[in-house]
């Protein structure tokens, strides 16, 4: 048996050639499958002061787009049309905040070993009645209401609210000084009523919390803590 190998022009051509024979549908459906067929290449490259970063394009990508990795690596998605020189020079005028990133990250992970003690000894079964009567007492003291709460242990956020205003917090809230729990926790009773980080939320939340954008920087700092197992104890 031969393989055939065509080129997407031959396979056009191939397909005009047996149209007379198949249904139109089975020949759509062949040639959406070949043309959309597409491979990522990527490139990795040693930049100064940032380190490793791995240039990959992808067909899927609409503009040059930076990620930076919990584990250190800095990724950027390049779209089919653009260079990976001209990926690099976007790379290098953003050098800065790619910088404060990984700091930020590396910051984290020191913060959330200290933690690691705390986190084996934590009594899920309390934490979790505990999270769930400050809920609402600080939903009663500052006039929030909410429709159910879910408490679980999310590997990438402290809370979230729903459009039916559902709350689900973060079991290692528990961990928390009492000033950052709390904020999280009206951030979440903020969303009830704007469900967005506009304006309208900050003066919402700043009008309970004058200092949240502070506190929520400190938040920030300690994000290495979703990331570490948890295991049931009590």
């Amino acid at each position: 048996m031969q393989l055939l190998v065509l080129t997407k022009t031959d396979f056009v051509k191939y397909i005009s050639l047996i149209s007379n024979y198949c249904q139109p549908p089975l020949i759509f459906n062949y040639m959406r499958k070949f043309l959309s067929t597409s491979q990522k290449s990527q490139t990795v490259k040693d930049m100064d002061e940032i380190g490793l970063v791995t240039f990959v394009h992808s067909s899927r990508a609409q503009r040059i787009n930076i990620t930076v990795k919990a584990a250190g690596g800095v990724r950027v998605a390049v779209p089919r049309r653009s260079s990976v020189k001209a990926a690099e020079r976007f790379v290098l005028s953003k050098q800065g905040w790619i910088k404060s990133q990984l700091n930020r990250l590396k910051d984290s992970k020191f913060t959330a070993d200290e933690y690691q003690d705390a986190i084996n000894d934590l009594d899920i079964d309390k934490a979790a009645a505990g999270i769930a009567a400050r809920l609402d007492e600080l939903a009663e003291e500052f006039n929030f209401s909410y429709n159910r709460l879910t408490i679980r242990n999310q590997k990438t956020r402290w809370g979230s609210c729903s459009a039916k205003n559902n709350i689900s917090l973060n079991i290692k809230l528990a961990l928390l000084p009492d000033e950052l729990r709390d904020l999280i926790i009206i951030h979440e009773l903020v969303h009830t009523k704007v469900k967005n980080h506009s304006l309208t939320f900050w003066q919402e939340l700043e009008r309970i919390y004058p200092n949240a954008r502070a506190l929520d920087r400190q938040i920030n700092c300690l994000g290495g803590l979703l990331r570490i197992p948890l295991s049931r104890n009590g």
